[in-house]
């Protein structure tokens, strides 16, 4: 349940056209239909206080939510038992959520889980994680350290 959750998170977060590449070099061994169509609605976002306090409704968020039925081709010609995918996207994405799910279904299935793990959800998470390096590497150059400043009441 975790590594569906790590590769649903890299695939939400990640960017567009490197979904839609991945997806043309394998268009050609799967054929999918859709269950729900790319479709925006909004969702209440919830809180807690402290992490542990009573929830609160934090606010609306606009998503994007897709599931889709997919169906492998095999090398014998026959396709595969039917997957589902799912994905929920933040904002107004309906491409996006399609191919999430889409790549959401293909990592369901054996044949395809390790290749595309390899090969599509680790680099973008290693390339999410270098974002958010680079994010914390730059918002750390306007920390100010209290402590170092002169008080005044030294003199």
């Amino acid at each position: 349940m975790l590594q569906r959750k790590r590769r649903m998170a890299a695939l939400a977060l990640a960017d567009e056209a490197a979904l839609e590449e991945a997806a043309t070099r394998l268009a050609a061994s799967f054929s999918y239909t859709f269950l729900r169509r790319p479709e925006a609605g909004l969702l209440m976002v919830e809180g807690r206080a402290g992490n542990s306090g009573q929830r609160f409704n934090l606010g609306e968020m606009l998503v994007t939510r897709c599931v889709v039925r997919l169906q492998q081709k095999r090398q014998n010609g026959q396709d595969s038992a039917a997957t589902e995918g799912y994905s929920f996207i933040q904002g107004n994405r309906p491409r996006h959520a399609e191919l999430a799910a889409v790549f959401d279904a293909l990592l369901q299935q054996e044949d395809q889980a390790e290749d595309l793990e390899r090969s599509l959800i680790e680099p973008l998470a290693a390339k999410r994680s270098e974002a958010l390096q680079k994010g914390a590497e730059k918002t750390a150059t306007t920390r100010v350290d209290f402590f170092t400043l002169v008080r005044g009441e030294d003199a």
